[in-house]
């Protein structure tokens, strides 16, 4: 009788290492690599706007002050010079202080850059002048502002100013017609400019009055008496058309009374 064989016993070798008690080796971690970060790109350099500075602002004819033909006014700056015409190169008659008194007769008017207005002398001190041209200033800060103060001996009926065509008016004159049209132009640019004056009595037909071409310097002119004697049709209440493209003024002026004769002695 053959003897019986063994079977073979087969272990699985994970239970026989666990049956040992022995661990089973754990693989080395490999290291995680982390993705290398673009570079961010760096931009140009953010440049702060260039502030362009304000330009300073030119005064013009707007900026003049307004001071009506007939008003009263008083000086606002020391030195302020009287000139016998307008105009910055002009003769200086005097020179007045701050507070000075002055009645204004015709303007503005824009010359040099410069509103002038023609004043007569209103104030009993010092110095003393009859009639001259002065330069009125800009505002905020003129050299010429409006006076509240009476004045007993006052020839200025009326005056209009202005850079542009216009009708002014009502005028009225003296019966007798002794009254002079002043009136001075003067050119905005190179080229000159024109100045025609019309005068008419209320609906009825116009009277030419002053008909002249201005160039590069101020233009003054005087309409005298004469002319109003010529032409009783204007009496009353009387209109002004003025066709210019000038800076020009106009005024009204009352002529002083004809002196009465002295009595001859013995007649």
């Amino acid at each position: 009788m053959k003897p019986m064989r063994r079977a073979a016993l087969t272990i699985p070798a994970a239970l026989l290492l666990g049956a040992c008690g022995l661990a089973q080796a754990t693989p080395t971690p490999q290291p995680t690599l982390q993705p290398t970060p673009e570079p961010t790109p760096t931009g140009a350099p953010t440049l702060a706007p260039t502030l362009e500075p304000t330009p300073e602002v030119t005064p013009g004819p707007a900026d003049v002050p307004n001071l009506a033909a007939g008003s009263t006014a008083i000086t606002n700056a020391p030195g302020l010079r009287v000139r016998s015409r307008a105009g910055v190169d002009q003769r200086v008659i005097t020179s007045l202080g701050v507070d000075a008194r002055l009645l204004v007769g015709m303007g503005p008017v824009f010359i040099d850059g410069v509103g002038w207005y023609l004043v007569r002398d209103a104030d009993p001190a010092d110095p003393a002048f009859t009639e001259g041209w002065v330069a009125a200033g800009f505002e905020p800060d003129p050299f010429l502002v409006p006076a509240g103060f009476a004045v007993d001996d006052n020839p200025y009926l009326a005056g209009y100013a202005n850079d542009a065509p216009g009708e002014y008016g009502p005028v009225r004159l003296p019966d007798d017609g002794a009254v002079t049209l002043r009136w001075v132009a003067a050119g905005l640019g190179p080229d000159g400019c024109s100045f025609a004056v019309d005068i008419r009595a209320g609906s009825g037909e116009a009277v030419p009055a002053v008909r002249t071409t201005v160039g590069s310097y101020p233009a003054p002119g005087e309409l005298y008496s004469q002319f109003f004697r010529e032409h009783p049709e204007l009496r009353g209440d009387l209109f002004v058309t003025v066709t210019s493209s000038c800076s020009w003024a106009i005024g009204f002026v009352r002529e002083p009374a004809a002196a009465t004769p002295s009595p001859t002695p013995g007649g």
